[in-house]
């Protein structure tokens, strides 16, 4: 019995040997190509998007998978090898928990889908998931926009429909695309009556007619369609005070006034 676990612990003792000697291996020829000149060339991010996805598969419980399966991935995604970037995000989004960097894969899969694959299903899909999860950057918010605007022409009675329309009009709004934003929050309200968001959609055209445009006619028309097509919602009563105080015309000093006022009046301040 002596004899068998002995050779059971040298078994073992050989397996994690190994083990160890192939990862601090592939650990070395990591960090050889990483400081070399070629690092950067899509020959040599090809190799080290390789050797991140060796690395990230074989040990994938070490503390450094996750961070080299993602530039694995990101890699694949710059030098536009989009079929394995593809495979490279959905072994990444299998394996490892939901973070910043897996909202991440999911934008570049937007672009890639857009750009790379020339599916815009799939491209509006990883825009709407990874939006509010991610921080587009401006550039990022047009194209989206752009694309998604595209799809509801293409698909414009589907239950996300309004859904996508009403995203493509907030993103940009953050954009400062302002005009545009407008007018498509206006297309939500006026397309889809009953979308949940369309008293939102009104709201927010309003307040960009009047605060980035300065267009009070334009303001007061959505804030009327608000209170007359929505009389019950909760935003409704906004619209109603912002007509009846008159408050499009006032400046930001009589605004500040007035709320001031209204304030010690609800609080019954003498």
């Amino acid at each position: 019995m002596t004899n068998i676990y002995k050779l059971t612990f040298l078994f073992i003792g050989f397996s994690l040997a190994a083990c160890t000697s192939k990862k601090e291996k592939l650990t070395q020829k990591i960090y050889e190509l990483e400081i070399s000149d070629s690092s950067s060339t899509p020959n040599g991010m090809n190799n080290l998007a390789t050797m991140y996805f060796d690395y990230a598969t074989q040990f994938d419980k070490d503390s450094i998978a996750e961070k080299y399966m993602f530039k694995g991935f990101m890699f694949k995604y710059i030098i536009k090898h989009w079929d394995e970037a593809i495979s490279y995000a959905n072994y990444y989004k299998s394996n490892f928990p939901v973070s910043e960097s897996y909202h991440m894969v999911n934008l570049k899969l937007a672009d890639l889908y857009h750009t790379g694959k020339n599916n815009i299903d799939s491209a509006v899909h990883y825009y709407l998931i990874c939006d509010g999860k991610v921080q587009f950057s401006t550039a990022e918010k047009r194209i989206s926009a752009s694309v998604l605007q595209k799809w509801v022409n293409a698909n414009p009675n589907t239950p996300t429909s309004a859904h996508t329309l009403y995203t493509a009009a907030k993103l940009l709004q953050m954009a400062n695309e302002y005009n545009a934003s407008a007018s498509l929050y206006n297309a939500v309200a006026l397309k889809y009556p009953l979308f949940k968001k369309s008293p939102d959609a009104l709201l927010a055209a309003g307040f960009i007619y009047w605060e980035n445009l300065k267009n009070l006619k334009q303001a007061e028309m959505c804030y009327k369609q608000l209170a007359e097509k929505y009389p019950l919602h909760p935003l409704a009563k906004e619209a109603k005070t912002i007509l009846s105080d008159n408050i499009l015309a006032m400046s930001d000093l009589e605004l500040a006034d007035h709320l001031i006022k209204k304030n010690k009046a609800k609080i019954q301040i003498p």
